[in-house]
């Protein structure tokens, strides 16, 4: 493979790292349609020259050249095919690790899956890039010279024959307006049961215990309803086309036979020449046939490359010469606003505040108030639609991301455990696998001797999503993976929620030890027992900050009554 001097941001970036694979292609290509002139040149000599000189000697030599030709011909197809694969793992190897965290960030936003799915729409693209599809394409241009050779047989043959292109060359652009909707139709049909098939599986359990089964059931039936409708339309429309443009080959073959013999009667023609010309007109019309057969896989794999590359060029990544180093002082959120994306309107705003080294912060207010937006936001996981957050002065934005991801220490509202070991996801999966900093965080998050405890230990392989613990151990394992190598700024979404006394403790001790190491710690929170570490508070109302500072200036300025407190 070729090492690219920069990541691609196109396919067509991908296409001109191969343009070496493409020529090597295009000659394979060419050296193919040369070949299967042979047919045609083979019929011409047998009865033009071995039955009226009636030698057995010419007809052999000429079939042992045929066999040795058809050979090469078969050799050339399967490398041809080969190459076509190998482009296509090409289009994978460059672009799948760019798109991949792409759709973990799409999952953010549930809707966009429904619209596509980067890495699926890449898979498109490689399997009809590695197929037939494509290489039909590469025979396209070759109809022309076909032709040529039809006409020089004889004008009237040649006319036939591009007569014949021309109806279907119509019969390709009807293929391709009445294609057209029907296929995106079926991808968004697809993408639709996708989405709810997803849906089903992260809520099994509240479905099944609740009684939903049939009405999410029956729900998911109507989607695939609907692909199944999209798709026979988009299959009846192809077969359509299809059958047409092969009975119309095999007519368009018969009739320049009849021209070709009425040519003979008139002695304008020999008999060679008109089973010549028949070959030709079939092998001309041949490409434009594989066309129309493959023309719905061409369609779906052009709306798939439009998406890769807008996706790609919507995520393409600024080069910085200069990487800043994160210095660990301070944290500054001015006039912020936050939500999903642009194309919504911001959940929070107006979010003001400065916290230093050691500081702990404590988010709260009543439900929808956008605690766990501007958590979101503070982590890079939304974005910033206005205002700046900014560590020791620079925005989030002007950091590597992985260098800013290590500062970071996350704990979402739902715990999201990935399946492998325990000890991979505290070690959030770094292939260095740094046993001290596994243990050190597991320690600080008093969750060490509930690992310990376990059969295998930290070797415990889990389920997806960590579907082997109890939702309480599932949380003091995030905190641990939150606490993995010191992090700066700690970010923790309601971490007591599933938690015992015990487990209460726990997290106290951990957000106080590391604010003594020097760590911004921001707690949202709806426990008072979540709050009890930390020296500052933010109150926040219908997505806006009410009030901000010293913890008991906060508490008597909002005035919560003892039961508002228990849900702050």
């Amino acid at each position: 493979m070729m090492v690219a001097s920069a990541a691609p941001n196109s396919l067509g970036d991908v296409v001109r790292l191969a343009r070496g694979q493409l020529v090597v292609l295009f000659l394979l290509s060419v050296t193919s349609n040369i070949l299967m002139l042979t047919g045609s040149i083979f019929m011409l000599q047998v009865y033009d020259l071995v039955i009226p000189s009636r030698s057995p000697e010419t007809l052999v030599a000429l079939t042992a050249l045929v066999v040795v030709l058809f050979g090469f011909y078969a050799c050339i197809e399967w490398i041809r095919a080969r190459m076509a694969g190998r482009i296509g793992g090409l289009l994978h190897d460059r672009l799948s690790q760019r798109l991949f965290p792409l759709t973990m960030r799409m999952k953010i936003n549930q809707s966009h899956l429904r619209l596509s799915n980067p890495v699926q729409d890449l898979d498109q693209v490689r399997l009809f890039v590695s197929g037939p599809g494509a290489i039909s394409l590469l025979d396209v241009p070759w109809v022309p010279i076909y032709l040529a050779l039809a006409f020089y047989l004889h004008p009237w043959l040649g006319t036939m024959a591009l007569a014949g292109g021309v109806v279907m060359t119509l019969l390709l652009v009807l293929n391709e307006l009445n294609s057209h909707r029907p296929a995106m139709a079926t991808t968004a049909a697809a993408a639709e049961r996708a989405a709810l098939s997803r849906d089903a599986d992260n809520n099994a359990e509240s479905i099944f215990a609740m009684g939903m089964q049939d009405a999410v059931t029956h729900r998911w039936a109507r989607a695939a309803e609907q692909l199944v409708r999209t798709q026979t339309r988009s299959f009846d429309r192809v077969a359509f086309y299809s059958s047409i443009t092969k009975g119309f080959r095999y007519l368009l073959q018969s009739a320049v036979l009849a021209l070709g013999a009425y040519l003979v009667i008139q002695n304008q023609a020999t008999g060679g020449i008109m089973i010549a010309a028949s070959i030709l007109t079939s092998r001309a019309l041949a490409p434009i046939e594989q066309v129309v057969a493959h023309w719905r896989n061409f369609v779906s794999a052009r709306q798939a490359g439009v998406r890769v590359n807008r996706m790609l060029q919507a995520a393409a990544r600024v080069e910085r010469p200069t990487r800043l180093p994160i210095k660990r002082q301070t944290l500054s959120v001015e006039n912020l606003a936050t939500g999903i994306d642009a194309d919504h309107a911001p959940v929070a705003r107006g979010v003001t505040f400065t916290l230093n080294a050691g500081d702990g912060l404590g988010i709260i207010g009543p439900s929808g108030a956008g605690k766990s937006s501007v958590a979101r936001a503070l982590v890079g996981v939304w974005p910033v639609l206005s205002g700046a957050i900014r560590l020791d002065g620079s925005e989030l934005a002007h950091y590597d991301p992985l260098e800013l991801g290590a500062a970071i220490g996350y704990l979402p509202q739902a715990v999201e455990l990935l399946d492998g070991t325990i000890a991979e996801n505290i070690g959030r999966f770094d292939e260095r696998h740094d046993t001290e900093a596994i243990l050190a965080a597991a320690s600080a998050a008093g969750v060490h001797e509930l690992i310990a405890s376990l059969p295998n230990g930290y070797e415990t392989h889990l389920g997806a999503h960590g579907s082997n613990l109890s939702a309480g151990q599932r949380q003091r394992i995030g905190l641990a993976r939150a606490l993995y190598g010191n992090p700066f700024l700690i970010v923790l979404d309601e971490p007591n929620s599933n938690l015992d006394m015990e487990g209460d403790e726990a997290l106290t001790i951990a957000i106080l030890n590391a604010r003594k190491g020097g760590a911004i710690v921001v707690i949202v929170a709806h426990r008072p027992s979540a709050i009890a570490a930390v020296d500052k508070l933010m109150f926040m109302r219908d997505g806006r900050q009410v009030a901000f500072g010293n913890k008991g200036e906060v508490l008597e300025q909002v005035a919560l009554p003892p039961a508002q407190a228990r849900h702050a």
